[in-house]
């Protein structure tokens, strides 16, 4: 009965023991934990005089700088049709055939009213002055013969019959794209305005509209940068080639510029258009590393393991980046300043770089 009770009793003391030493170690290396702060993960960038770029971002509308519209200029049914919407073609290439059997008749009988014409115009200079050399005869003699023997009319006729059939056949005018087309083969070609549209699209033009006091901001030369809906990591570069002298009753004054598109953009294709006017030698900072403290603009700079809290006064912005002054007591060229991390920060927060 004695070792029954004996027994717990001396399982329960050593364990009271043993923890004892234990807890009090735990709570030793909690208070030198909390003593000791947590680093703030930060990414800095070394501040040094750039150029700065001033920003205007308007909406365009592109539009290829060569376009040509393919008419049916003969009425006919389409034979043949070498084409689709969105071909590559040349100058010159064939792009449709019309049924031209009625076109070669009326082709070869203006030929054969036009050699009837010539001789019925040598009877008629024999008739009336004797000779069929026109040397020797004034130009309203021989004008005479040429109406009264319908010389005149047949020529006309012939010419107008070559062109018909020549028509029958219908050429690419410029290299580029086929677009618009929606005739189709033994379909009459009167049933359609026109064949299709060839558009050469390796340089565009994009047209977009500035607003009145922005006027002396553009000039003709300066770069742009054209970035599609469709894909705004794309940034193709332009360069402003006119500037309308005139503003509409909205108050805008439309400007075009040029490109080289290399397939990227079609015709008719919305677009943003920005336009960066540089301006040197600026202490130009990412957009990200701006924050508001207190109601006022303020950067962190990183010195050594500490996060240095400095005002800072805001000369110009775009959708990147910002040019700040450079004063005695803020930021200055060489500064590593921080760019990420830097929402929560205070003044001399302990900070380690990424």
């Amino acid at each position: 009965m004695n070792v029954r009770i004996f027994l717990p009793l001396l399982l329960i003391t050593a364990l009271l023991f043993s923890c004892k030493p234990k807890t009090a170690e735990n709570l030793e290396e909690m208070a030198r934990r909390s003593s000791r702060p947590e680093a703030v993960l930060v990414k800095t960038v070394k501040l040094e005089p750039s150029t700065f770029y001033h920003e205007l971002i308007s909406n365009g509308k592109v539009f290829a700088s060569q376009k040509a519209v393919v008419p049916f200029k003969v009425d006919a049914v389409i034979k043949e049709l070498l084409i689709i919407n969105g071909m590559e073609v040349t100058a010159g290439q064939l792009l449709a055939k019309l049924e031209d059997f009625e076109f070669r008749t009326q082709l070869v009988r203006a030929g054969h009213d036009l050699e009837k014409a010539e001789i019925e115009f040598k009877k008629d200079l024999l008739t009336f002055y004797l000779t069929d050399d026109t040397t020797s005869l004034s130009q309203r003699d021989i004008n005479y013969s040429k109406i009264r023997s319908g010389l005149n009319n047949a020529i006309n006729s012939l010419k107008i019959a070559e062109y018909n059939f020549n028509n029958t056949s219908i050429y690419a005018p410029i290299s580029g794209r086929i677009a618009g087309l929606e005739a189709m083969q033994w379909n009459p070609s009167q049933n359609y305005k026109n064949l299709c549209t060839v558009i050469s699209d390796e340089m565009m033009n994009v047209e977009f509209p500035v607003i009145e006091s922005e006027y002396g901001f553009i000039s003709k030369g300066m770069p742009v940068g054209i970035i599609p809906y469709i894909n705004d990591s794309t940034y193709i570069n332009g360069i402003i080639t006119q500037i309308n002298p005139q503003v509409d009753e909205t108050g805008m004054i439309r400007v075009k510029a040029e490109f080289r598109n290399k397939g990227r953009l079609i015709d008719g294709m919305n677009v943003k258009v920005v336009i960066r006017k540089p301006v040197p030698n600026r202490l130009v900072v990412p957009r990200e590393a701006l924050v508001i403290r207190q109601g006022r603009d303020v950067i962190f700079i990183r010195q050594d393991s500490l996060a240095i809290w400095k005002y800072v006064t805001v000369e110009f912005g775009n959708s990147t980046s910002v040019s700040v002054q450079d004063k005695p007591d803020g930021i200055h060229p060489g500064d590593l300043v921080i760019i990420s991390g830097n929402v929560n920060l205070a003044h001399e927060t302990v900070v380690r770089e990424e």
